[in-house]
C-alpha cells in the first residue's frame, strides 16, 4: 500500500512539508526509520513521519523513495 513520507515538525505532525514528502510504496517505516537516524535535511525541532495515502498529494509530490536491497534509501521521480 502506498504511504507518504514527508518532513515535519515534531509536536504538530497533523501538518506536513509539500516541498520535502515522498511517496513509498513499501517499507515506509524501515525507510523513515532511516532518514531519522541520518538526520536528512532535518532541523533540531523536525522529523521524517509517515503518512496514509490521500489522491490530493498527487498534486504536489514528485518524487518516490525506496530502499534498496543494500539497505540505501533511493529516490526518484515519479
Amino acid at each position: 500500500m502506498r504511504k507518504l513520507i514527508a518532513k515535519t515538525i515534531i509536536g504538530k505532525e497533523y501538518m506536513h512539508s509539500r516541498t520535502h514528502a515522498y511517496f513509498a510504496d513499501k517499507d515506509a517505516d524501515k525507510i523513515c526509520a532511516a532518514l531519522n537516524k541520518a538526520r536528512y535535511k532535518l532541523k533540531d525541532s523536525e522529523c521524517w513521519h509517515v503518512y496514509d495515502y490521500d489522491f490530493t498529494q498527487e498534486w504536489y509530490v514528485e518524487q518516490s523513495v525506496s530502499l534498496s536491497r543494500t539497505g540505501k534509501v533511493k529516490l526518484s521521480y515519479v
